[in-house]
């Protein structure tokens, strides 16, 4: 079992809401260039959020289950 294993979830769970403060960041960004942007504000935050929370949801901290070693059926062939 090696490290991507089990830190990739992880990973992905922050670049997730890594993306979610980015669309927040840009949308305020918009918002606060002229408010008439609050059109393409909306639909941009709303897209990085669902992005996000999909990142979020698809990520986990899950290993593989470990195998004994020296169980009966690994020495059973001998």
């Amino acid at each position: 079992m090696g490290y991507k294993e089990y830190e990739g979830g992880g990973l992905m769970k922050v670049l997730g809401g890594f993306v979610i403060l980015v669309g927040l960041g840009l949308a305020a960004y918009l918002l606060y260039m002229s408010r008439s942007y609050w059109v393409i504000a909306l639909p941009v935050f709303l897209v990085f959020l669902v992005l996000g929370a999909v990142m979020i949801s698809r990520g986990s901290y899950a290993r593989k289950q470990n195998t004994p070693i020296g169980r009966v059926d690994d020495v059973h062939g001998q």
